[in-house]
């Protein structure tokens, strides 16, 4: 039986987060516009905001784990959205059972699609890093 693509849950989460960075304002305001311009079903919702709940409860540790992982870079110099693909990635590895690799390329595939010509392998490099530093791989 062939599995059902997580993918429009994290692009949900992304431009869920990415809507609260810009906005400043909590998942519930951002949620209606969001889900306009982007309806998906309530399964993908579900996991959707799971990620986003994961995100913002671990926001000061990913914080910290880019420091330790690239260390001549501040979080505040990181894009908006190469942070939030990351973010949502990490948690994922954290709180989801999805198989690792499939975490790394759908991470690197939307940053290929959403954000600049550099960030896909950025964003590969450092989860490898962060993967390795959890021994997940």
């Amino acid at each position: 039986m062939p599995s059902v693509s997580r993918r429009p849950a994290r692009v949900f989460a992304m431009q869920l987060l990415y809507a609260m960075e810009i906005t400043g304002e909590a998942p519930g305001y951002c949620l209606p516009g969001v889900l306009e311009s982007n309806p998906i079903s309530s399964d993908m919702q579900i996991f959707g905001m799971k990620l986003l709940d994961g995100v913002l409860e671990r926001k000061e540790e990913f914080r910290n784990t880019f420091l330790e992982i690239i260390p001549d870079w501040s979080p505040e110099r990181l894009s908006t959205i190469d942070k939030i693909i990351l973010q949502i990635a990490m948690t994922e590895m954290l709180i989801a059972d999805t198989p690792i690799k499939v975490i790394l390329s759908e991470a690197v595939q939307i940053a290929n699609k959403y954000s600049d010509e550099d960030s896909p392998s950025f964003v590969n490099g450092v989860l490898q890093n962060f993967a390795k530093i959890k021994k997940m791989l």
